[in-house]
């Protein structure tokens, strides 16, 4: 059915109000105008994505410890707020040791079963093929190029999830809504919490002595790029960014098609485009990965974003800190320029 007018289906209705460019879309000509941005829009966005919980010391509770091949996989839980309990797996190559402490990634998932997706489980944490599905198994390909790994499940996603929804297997079957309206009614946002607890698992990081805590970064596919692009926006101790699946304007991608509330924000897109919040990271390298067949970001969109975060890393004389692989594919992980690219940058 054909609505009566085109003027009252949601997007025709809302999408006008967008500004065509955000208020504060990075403008910068100099090093220090730059700087000056970066401060202004980091602490609008910090506004934006609401008030954090209070901060509590840190207490670890070891569920799970198993000796994999090649890596020691812990499974434990870190209580990040009051009444919040982060679900975390550290997976620790062999051969790394207190003597060497080695640089490590932080990896949160997209949108599925949650962080088992990301180390060769299903859903019932049970053993499965390794690099199945759309995520590759992400995590596992770093631990095996010799990097220790923690993984970090978003709330709302697999284990934290409501209980009748711990065995639904797809995309859709996620907390997002009712995490989202529980965050609005207490007056903050879910990208806010989950921020929150990757900031807390990289404190727990530091403190590990076969880390060096100087030289950890994150990575994420999906609703996970969209958290490592948001959290390394705000948090100046990750050092490198791998952006997958996520990257391109919020008028050709969030605003123009049926999205997770976990990209919501009030105001978000009255002052900055997505291109702006990942120059918030500069001059810290960022690796952008996209497929051409991307349905979450059409590819020219893609594509000029990107051009435009290497644009306004020029300012901080550091475009070349910017690599992309747009490769053919739809909404995958690739992980075709990951282990160059941390060689080079952690």
């Amino acid at each position: 059915m054909k609505p009566l007018s085109p003027g009252l289906t949601i997007r025709n209705n809302l999408k006008a109000w967008a500004a065509t460019r955000p208020r504060l879309a990075f403008k910068a000509s100099s090093l220090q105008s730059a700087r000056n941005w970066q401060c202004k829009a980091r602490r609008r966005f910090l506004e934006i994505l609401g008030s954090p919980p209070p901060p509590i010391p840190l207490r670890r509770h070891i569920l799970e410890k198993k000796q994999m091949g090649g890596y020691t996989r812990t499974m434990f839980t870190l209580t990040t707020a009051r009444s919040l309990k982060a679900l975390c797996w550290l997976c620790m190559p062999d051969d790394v040791s207190r003597r060497d402490p080695q640089p490590a990634m932080i990896a949160t998932p997209g949108h599925g079963i949650g962080a088992k997706d990301l180390l060769a489980m299903n859903i019932r944490r049970r053993r499965r093929r390794e690099g199945a599905g759309y995520q590759k198994d992400y995590a596992l390909q770093v631990v095996r190029l010799g990097y220790p790994v923690l993984v970090v499940e978003p709330l709302g996603f697999g284990e934290r999830r409501e209980k009748e929804m711990l065995l639904l297997p797809t995309a859709g079957d996620n907390g997002c809504h009712e995490a989202a309206f529980m965050a609005f009614m207490l007056g903050t946002t879910l990208p806010c919490i989950r921020i929150n607890d990757i900031r807390r698992c990289l404190d727990y990081l530091e403190t590990v002595p076969e880390i060096n805590g100087d030289r950890i970064g994150l990575m994420g596919i999906s609703g996970g790029g969209q958290l490592t692009m948001w959290t390394c926006a705000i948090e100046p101790r990750l050092k490198a960014a791998v952006i997958s699946g996520y990257m391109t304007t919020y008028r050709d991608g969030p605003m123009a098609m049926r999205r997770c509330m976990c990209n919501a924000a009030p105001g978000l897109v009255q002052h900055l485009d997505m291109s702006d919040i990942a120059t918030l990271i500069a001059p810290r390298p960022i690796l952008f990965e996209s497929g051409t067949r991307d349905p979450l970001c059409p590819v020219d969109a893609t594509r000029k974003a990107i051009r435009r975060v290497r644009l306004n890393y020029r300012c901080f004389g550091s475009s070349d800190h910017i690599e992309s692989d747009i490769f053919t594919g739809e909404h995958v992980w690739s992980g075709k320029k990951v282990q160059s690219f941390l060689h080079k940058w952690l």
